[in-house]
């Protein structure tokens, strides 16, 4: 048996930036990586799911599955019980340690100072799972090192630039208007345009300006690998565009949502199949470009993306203008808001272009009511902007008004 710790030589014979990060390099220092799959047993954890053996083994749960005859690949796994899985990577495995919890913490804080699920974290302590937690309890807690970090560990290599039209424009409202010679989504290395139906992949130049902006930040600066496939913008000219109400105008896209490695292409993305961190950087890379109007996706699922958020870093209060969740009310104050239908993909609508003068609505009428600073701001600037003035206009007893833009697409 060869073992290459290929993942670090590749990205440091590639130059790239490897991260500091205790996580990635564990990741990268010791998973193992073979020549050739070979076979080795797994104990399982208690908890431990046949959809995270497949992401931290990089094989199908189907195969997993059939390796042990399991019933299905959601059944319970016994703690202790040994898994026979063929596999051509071998990462650490899980351990167990105990959190000292400390003033304020939380579940939640726990969870995702951890990386795991509050559910899991709470069935691990059942004992204390309905009492509040209190300064200097202990908590076990079972980590997986072995799970695969898709983002924020090294750096991607530059794809070459896009080279397209630029006098594609939208006109009209996104439930209304049209396209004005439409650009055809251009193949890339950024992303995997839907199998069929490339006849609703039209865009205006300020859509493709945009999307390539985002996805090389995305591939670059995250250095996320993953597939990432792009499903409805518009028609060649526009216009209706059934049973989509917009995606008229070609700033309107529809995203499918990334998956875990090892996963089947084409499964359709349930929550325990996703990966949440690169969905997370995604939108990031998106709201970054200072262009998005707002991103559709159901609120139930939200909940993932806010952790996946916290456990990259970010606080609750830089997270209230980006995320819907966990608030109930006023949608329209967040960028990625709740609509109906958005399970399996969000959808994304840019701002009009700065020329674009016959779209709607106008930039800046959509920019002063979110709070943005107008007229091109930059997306740290937006949520940091939005924030302090949303404050302001509470205080001064103004209300934001839900405003022009329908939020129902299907």
């Amino acid at each position: 048996m060869l073992v290459l710790l290929a993942q670090e030589a590749s990205a440091e014979s590639a130059g790239q930036q490897v991260s500091t990060d205790p996580m990635c390099r564990r990741w990268i220092d010791e998973t193992q990586l073979l020549e050739e799959p070979e076979w080795i047993k797994h104990t399982v954890a208690p908890k431990e799911r046949v959809s995270q053996l497949s992401a931290r083994y990089g094989v199908k749960r189907e195969d997993i599955v059939e390796w042990n005859k399991l019933k299905h690949s959601r059944v319970s796994l016994r703690k202790g019980r040994k898994l026979k899985i063929k596999t051509a990577r071998v990462p650490p495995p899980r351990e167990e340690l105990t959190h000292v919890v400390v003033e304020g913490e939380e579940w939640f804080d726990v969870a995702v100072k951890h990386r795991v699920s509050t559910k899991d974290l709470r069935a691990w302590n059942y004992r204390v799972r309905s009492k509040p937690l209190k300064p200097g309890q202990e908590l076990t807690v079972w980590i997986d090192p072995g799970f695969p970090r898709t983002v924020n560990c090294k750096r991607g290599t530059p794809p070459p630039p896009l080279e397209f039209r630029k006098d594609a424009i939208s006109r009209g409202r996104p439930q209304y208007g049209r396209l004005k010679n439409g650009i055809l989504l251009p193949e890339s290395p950024l992303w995997t345009r839907r199998e069929t139906g490339v006849n609703v992949l039209w865009a205006s130049s300020h859509t493709v300006e945009n999307l390539e902006k985002a996805f090389r930040s995305l591939r670059v600066d995250a250095g996320y690998d993953g597939e990432v496939i792009i499903g409805s913008i518009s028609r060649k000219r526009g216009g209706r565009f059934p049973p989509h109400k917009s995606h008229r105008t070609g700033k309107d896209i529809d995203i499918r949502l990334p998956l875990l490695p090892g996963v089947i292409p084409n499964t359709y993305p349930r929550p325990d199949v996703v990966d949440w961190a690169g969905l997370w950087e995604l939108i990031k890379a998106l709201i970054d470009t200072g262009e998005v109007s707002m991103i559709f996706f159901d609120w139930r699922l939200q909940k993932h993306l806010y952790k996946a958020a916290r456990e990259e870093g970010f606080t609750e209060e830089e997270l209230r203008p980006v995320l819907h969740w966990p608030r109930h009310e006023h949608k329209w104050e967040a960028i990625v808001r709740h609509s109906h239908g958005h399970k399996g993909h969000i959808h994304v609508r840019f701002l009009c272009g700065v020329d674009e003068d016959q779209c709607g609505p106008s930039r800046a009428r959509t920019l002063l009511r979110r709070g943005w600073i107008d007229p091109q701001p930059s997306g740290k600037e937006s949520r940091e902007g939005a924030l302090e003035r949303r404050e302001q206009w509470k205080k001064e007893g103004r209300t934001l008004d839900e405003g022009d833009e329908a939020d129902e697409d299907e």
